[in-house]
């Protein structure tokens, strides 16, 4: 393991983002956090290093992480950053109300099994939108 401090996340979004088959409940006594270094490997660890969970384990990938198959901004909805940068650069978006259709409901409900912060991502993708209007994306 790389030593960087992890962000705790939900035992509830490991359970749901893992690969192999984990029976519901089966983490709830543990507390995992999640790896923020963007160049290693690891995704989730527990508190006593129990478990250990790889990108490579995940069903979908860490967004900040270098190895990421696909970069989302928001993982309910599947929009990548790519997405995001062309609907505000090509389409004059400028909140997430804009970027998704006017059809779907803003779901915020299924935060905690999707996104792998185990929280919402709204207030990630207003900031990414202002950055992205601001020409401070960069890389996002």
């Amino acid at each position: 393991m790389c030593g960087t401090i992890g962000a705790l996340v939900p035992s509830q979004t490991v359970e749901n983002l893992v690969m192999e088959v984990v029976e519901a409940g089966a983490f709830k006594l543990e507390i995992f956090s999640l790896c923020m270094d963007k160049d290693c490997e690891m995704a989730y660890f527990s508190a006593d290093y129990g478990y250990l969970y790889l990108q490579r384990q995940l069903k979908v990938s860490v967004d900040y992480k270098e190895d990421a198959e696909k970069k989302y901004a928001c993982y309910c909805h599947e929009i990548t950053l790519d997405m995001l940068r062309e609907a505000v650069l090509k389409e004059g978006a400028s909140s997430v109300k804009d970027i998704l259709d006017k059809s779907k409901p803003v779901i915020v409900d299924k935060c905690k099994e999707n996104n792998p912060f185990g929280c919402s991502c709204l207030a990630d993708m207003n900031k990414r939108i202002e950055e992205i209007k601001l020409g401070l994306s960069g890389d996002l």
